[in-house]
């Protein structure tokens, strides 16, 4: 019998070897680029498949983390820049994307002929469950075949995705529209190869165990199930500190880092 070689299938099957090289767009990571960041992550950033959250609770920095990487994305893929940003019930905080988009450029040395970064960020607001599934399965897809989208974030604005749902009193029907989502996202994500990133608050909730308060994020199982990823983030009072936990991750254990928000944007934590 002939042996199959390294690049050959067997009925369509891969061995674990070739699978890493067989899709190198698949696997593409997106990096924080703040080192701390990235090394919580193991494999040097976040997947372009799946769906990454990014929870805490309000001043924990989720629409800051959101708007630096929509900003350093675009320096790492300049062939694909686009970002898309859905937010949700308070304004887009397009004052202070301006200011970390002109620190970034500072450093980066990037001259006023290159064109600015936010030009290339496309935003929506939105503000019921209905609304938020009619744009991913009716618009985005226009958006992604007419333009290269590197980055889509869903509710950075305050206070994040449960606002979108905040009203819906109909859990089942919750659970379907999550699903849906989702499912509609793992769709495009195959086909335009985009990193996808969620915001959420937490809540307290008592341990039914020990009796102990415990920060979890919002809108449960349903949704928690669903995700690929979860960042949760939390602030050390008094300081301008920031706990980054890394709580679940198929391809690193769960750790945790510190990071600081300046005016700049994201830095590590000296």
């Amino acid at each position: 019998m002939k042996e199959s070689s390294e690049t050959e299938n067997i009925n369509g099957f891969l061995n674990a070897k070739q699978a890493l090289t067989a899709h190198p767009n698949r696997w593409r990571k997106l990096r924080f680029n703040v080192a701390s960041l990235d090394r919580l992550l193991c494999t040097g950033g976040i997947s372009a498949r799946g769906v990454v959250e990014i929870s805490g609770d309000a001043g924990s920095g989720k629409t800051q983390l959101a708007l630096h990487l929509a900003l350093t994305c675009q320096q790492q893929c300049p062939e694909r820049r686009g970002v898309v940003y859905i937010s949700t019930e308070h304004p887009f905080p397009s004052k202070r994307l301006v200011q970390m988009e002109q620190a970034l450029r500072n450093s980066s040395g990037v001259g006023h002929e290159v064109g600015k970064y936010s030009d290339n960020i496309f935003v929506e607001h939105l503000n019921s469950p209905s609304a938020l599934e009619q744009c991913i399965t009716d618009r985005l897809p226009v958006l992604l075949e007419n333009n290269p989208i590197r980055l889509l974030v869903i509710d950075p604005s305050r206070p994040s995705i449960a606002a979108v749902y905040a009203d819906e009193e109909d859990y089942v029907e919750r659970a379907e529209s999550f699903r849906r989502l989702v499912h509609s996202l793992h769709a495009l994500q195959e086909r335009f190869d985009f990193v996808t990133v969620c915001t959420n608050q937490v809540r307290a909730v008592v341990d039914d165990y020990d009796g102990e308060e415990k920060v979890i994020p919002a809108l449960g199982l349903a949704w928690g199930s669903l995700v690929h990823t979860r960042i949760q983030l939390r602030r050390i009072m008094g300081t301008n500190r920031r706990v980054c936990q890394l709580v679940f991750c198929p391809t690193a254990e769960p750790a945790e880092c510190y990071f600081v928000i300046a005016q700049a944007g994201i830095l590590d934590a000296n």
